[in-house]
């Protein structure tokens, strides 16, 4: 019994000593030094030696020295626990800082990707653009010509993939238009190959019209006998100069833009 009061008294001694150097220092501080204490004053292993510390006075008090040794433990694993939960706080913030700076650099990814697809269709607008522009200018250099039977208006079978042809060419460049100047060689009279040089023009703008051009892009002349290629008073009769030539070119909105 005499031994247990002597060890209960030296515990005591023990535990009250600190405690009082403790109080008597926290008196003199100021107060502001007092509000000034955070979490961060103390390091993590001066926490562990305070759970150790607060287990052991409450075990001695409680529990005898076996008990303040015991309870000084479960202190210092407690002290270990709050630690490690305040590590898997801002590992947690640190995890989520990073998931969106990975969702920033995947959005600015993204945008970068739509703008390289946007630039790269402007790319491919703008070169066939300009190969509609090289295509209408070549077509506006062309210049052909359709041979006619004497005394006939009707054009030749033999010309129908050539007249589909130049079809196409003006279906697919709104902004060219054509010129049709029928010609007769000079046989018969004067009157007679003025009309029939017109008749063989119109018929040319008829067999564009039904292909799909429009008639107001087609204009048609006729010179009759006038300006002759091969004819002449000794041979009145041509193949050459029975004929109707076809001449390309840009409208003059297109060539004012131009």
């Amino acid at each position: 019994m005499k031994k247990l009061l002597l060890t209960s008294a030296i515990l005591t001694s023990l535990v009250l000593t600190p405690m009082a150097q403790a109080n008597s220092h926290s008196q003199s501080l100021s107060e502001s030094q007092v509000k000034g204490l955070t979490d961060d004053t103390f390091s993590d292993e001066s926490k562990e030696e305070l759970g150790f510390g607060a287990g052991a006075i409450l075990g001695g008090i409680f529990g005898g020295p076996a008990g303040a040794m015991i309870t000084g433990l479960a202190g210092t694993f407690l002290m270990k626990s709050l630690n490690g939960e305040e590590d898997i706080v801002e590992l947690t913030k640190a995890n989520a800082a990073q998931a969106k700076n990975y969702e920033m650099q995947l959005a600015s990814l993204k945008s970068q990707m739509q703008n390289a697809e946007f630039q790269h269709q402007q790319e491919l607008l703008a070169f066939e653009q300009s190969q509609v522009k090289a295509s209408a200018l070549q077509a506006s250099n062309l210049m052909m010509s359709l041979q006619f039977n004497t005394g006939s208006s009707d054009i030749p079978s033999y010309y129908a993939k050539q007249v589909n042809a130049l079809a196409s060419i003006l279906n697919n460049n709104e902004d060219l238009t054509i010129d049709l100047s029928g010609y007769t060689d000079l046989l018969g009279s004067s009157k007679r190959n003025q009309a029939l040089s017109l008749a063989r023009a119109e018929s040319v703008k008829t067999a564009l019209v039904n292909q799909g051009v429009g008639g107001h892009r087609i204009n048609t002349i006729g010179y009759g006998e006038n300006h002759p290629v091969v004819a002449n008073a000794q041979q009145e009769s041509s193949f050459y100069d029975r004929r109707v030539m076809i001449s390309v070119q840009q409208s003059d909105k297109q060539m004012a833009k131009n």
